[in-house]
């Protein structure tokens, strides 16, 4: 097994930002009906920026590592980079090859977060 490979595993273990308290400014739910995975994200905003991050979820082992290492790229960024955060680099971080039938599973995360802000920023 790879290193990376290695991390979701670990990450989908123990995870750094599930079900942490947050002061949720933004909060959105997404879930992949073809799989089951289903995922909420809270975060908090200071100054446009994401100052804290959490997600509570149920699902496969890349969609709830990847929610947990979206943690990782969100807090202390802005609003709008997080808006405009590409998929490229959410699948950079994750560090493993995903094949199409699971790159929803992957993305999940990013896609709640997009919504999120979304909804604030109408």
């Amino acid at each position: 097994m790879n290193l990376y490979a290695q991390n979701i595993l670990d990450r989908y273990k123990e995870p750094f930002y599930k079900d942490k308290k947050v002061k949720a400014d933004l909060m959105a739910k997404e879930a992949n009906l073809s799989c089951g995975d289903k995922l909420e994200v809270q975060m908090e905003l200071k100054d446009g920026k994401i100052k804290t991050y959490s997600f509570t979820g149920v699902g496969c082992a890349i969609s709830q590592a990847s929610a947990d290492i979206l943690g990782d790229l969100v807090i202390g960024r802005t609003i709008d980079d997080v808006l405009n955060m590409t998929k490229d680099e959410l699948l950079e971080a994750l560090g493993i090859d995903i094949s199409e039938r699971r790159m929803k599973c992957a993305l999940l995360g990013l896609v709640a977060i997009q919504k999120a802000i979304k909804q604030v920023t109408k």
